[in-house]
């Protein structure tokens, strides 16, 4: 991945945070009322930072098979810090279940988390720019 490739992704990061703190504090019927989009967020969230997590563990000849084991091993290798790396493992679940409709959609729990894909993200962007 290019250096440019990286900033721009990084970037994108950025713009879908922002666009996530929209629905912060939104009750749950305002967050009803925009859910694909909410949804939709969520999911660029995990595959952008999943892309920048596949290309730091390429530095390490590490080639993980699944975007949850790509931020435990991100974990395991310095990159992120532990605790954020286990999160946003667990964030790939929900992902998962957006986009491929394994299981049906809990909505108060994508409502609920809101706030924790603010803060991991947030946190995310912090040790990838440093």
């Amino acid at each position: 991945m290019s250096p440019e490739v990286r900033k721009r992704k990084l970037q994108k990061l950025i713009q879908y945070l922002n666009d996530l703190k929209k629905h912060e504090n939104s009750s749950f019927d305002q967050f009803m009322e925009n859910h694909y989009e909410v949804e939709r967020i969520i999911q660029l969230l995990i595959e952008s930072s999943s892309d920048l997590i596949f290309h730091e563990l390429s530095k390490h000849n590490v080639t993980p098979d699944s975007y949850r084991e790509a931020f435990l091993l991100a974990g395991k290798k310095g990159i992120l810090p532990e605790k954020l790396a286990n999160s946003l493992a667990l964030a790939t679940g929900m992902r998962n279940i957006l986009v491929h409709e394994y299981e049906t959609i809990d909505y108060k729990l994508v409502h609920q988390s809101i706030k924790t894909a603010l803060r991991d993200f947030a946190e995310f962007l912090k040790a990838l720019s440093e």
